[in-house]
């Protein structure tokens, strides 16, 4: 499809490095954002590039979930409320917290991460993105005997598909780690994986995108899809701007769900807020990123500084910042790290994550409406998989065809009663776009 024009919504982590592949191949892209390059779930997340990682649901994770949910200090939080789809998206999330989905997912997780992997390195390589990028791997620390013996049937799942997990003893703990407060039960270090700025990756790659053509809008709130004989055409912008564009791309993290269903697209996610606390170094301040296992909070050294950030909150598609939420981070964090309550706060964050309840995410065509692509629903894995992503969904509309097969991912196997009615009727009304 060369000399096409592409319309890419969004400018997270994944919008910025499709436009950034196709530029680069000298494809026409406009990318499109409501708000600041980056601002969302890329902005704030704990920079853990960590390929072969479980995905969210996960064999007995129901049974813990149902202690957490009502509790706002805990680290899965579901405010109580009647929403039916979240209702409806935690029953799929509940099917999908088996073995055997967990080893389906994995597959195809461990071949995306490993290649996005790879991307990161010649991405950092040859833009000279200067994101702090290290491949130090990082680690899951636990406190507990049982934190670590989970730890290690974690580790025993990531060796299987071809990733380098160790575990560490105590003694080899405090060797490497001297930050760490003294009792705890041992790590698992996940060595094939790496840190990084998440914001100044994605705002260094969307201008290393400009270099090669691209033509990238923040504050440019999409209205409208256009139609034309049934085929995307492109989008009406704020003040009735018209792009014209032959492909769109819906990379809009959590609010894709909303601008697909206006084309009959049934993409049902729930956002899933994440939280940060930026501190000034605490003395000693952790040599790498660490996941504190029994907390699950992370902590990565990262601009000088310590981020602190994790926990999975379903509140609905808001920005409201829970103090107790960014409290119970750096609670279970001085459980673990010496020095956190001298660390004097920077700044807060919340941000969300677009999240599937078969923990997968949403790639390649929708094939039942022609020119429009998706590429959504990574949770906690976005900013691991973003370069992959963007490199995929670049090759279905250069070449035709992706190097790895995206059918586990489609749009389709979310099915809906009644969508292609709905389908049908908004695609007879958008379809006069001139």
């Amino acid at each position: 499809m060369s000399g096409s024009h592409t319309v890419v919504v969004g400018a997270g982590v994944v919008g910025v490095c499709t436009a950034y592949y196709l530029a680069r191949r000298g494809h026409e892209v406009t990318l499109l954002d409501k708000g600041d390059i980056g601002s969302g779930a890329s902005f704030g997340n704990a920079g853990i590039i960590a390929p072969g990682h479980p995905p969210l649901p996960r064999p007995g994770l129901i049974k813990q979930a149902i202690k957490w949910m009502f509790d706002s200090a805990s680290p899965l939080y579901i405010p109580p409320r009647l929403d039916r789809r979240l209702l409806s998206w935690l029953w799929e999330f509940r099917r999908a917290c088996t073995h055997v989905h967990e080893i389906h997912c994995m597959k195809i997780l461990a071949r995306l991460g490993r290649e996005s992997l790879a991307c990161f390195d010649q991405l950092v390589s040859e833009e000279g993105i200067g994101c702090e990028y290290q491949r130090r791997g990082w680690m899951e620390v636990f406190r507990t005997t049982a934190g670590l013996e989970a730890g290690r049937r974690d580790a025993e799942l990531v060796r299987r598909f071809g990733f380098e997990a160790e575990v560490l003893s105590p003694e080899a703990l405090r060797d490497c780690e001297p930050a760490l407060r003294p009792g705890a039960a041992g790590a698992v270090r996940y060595v094939d994986s790496a840190t990084a700025d998440p914001h100044r990756f994605v705002v260094e790659l969307a201008d290393r995108a400009r270099g090669h053509g691209a033509v990238v809008r923040p504050h440019t709130d999409v209205g409208e899809i256009l139609f034309r004989n049934g085929r995307v055409a492109g989008v009406r912008i704020g003040g009735g701007e018209r792009i014209a564009a032959d492909t769109l791309v819906l990379a809009a993290g959590t609010w894709t769900t909303r601008l697909a269903e206006t084309i009959g697209l049934h993409i049902p996610m729930q956002p899933g807020k994440g939280y940060h606390l930026n501190l000034v170094a605490p003395d000693p301040c952790p040599r790498s990123a660490c996941v504190l296992g029994e907390v699950y909070v992370a902590a990565t050294p990262m601009g000088g500084g310590l981020r602190l950030a994790g926990t999975m909150e379903f509140s609905g598609l808001n920005h409201r910042l829970h103090r107790r939420r960014l409290e119970m981070l750096v609670a279970g964090a001085r459980k673990y790290l010496a020095g956190i309550d001298e660390a004097r706060p920077i700044s807060t964050w919340c941000g969300l994550r677009p999240c599937t309840a078969d923990g997968l995410p949403v790639v390649g065509w929708a094939r039942d409406v022609p020119g429009v692509l998706v590429a959504t629903g990574h949770a906690r894995m976005g900013f691991t998989l973003g370069p992959v992503t963007g490199k995929l969904i670049s090759e279905c509309i250069v070449d035709g065809e992706p190097s790895i097969d995206l059918d586990p991912l489609r749009v389709e196997r979310f099915v809906r009663a009644g969508g292609d009615v709905r389908r049908r009727r908004h695609l007879g009304v958008v379809s006069s776009a001139p």
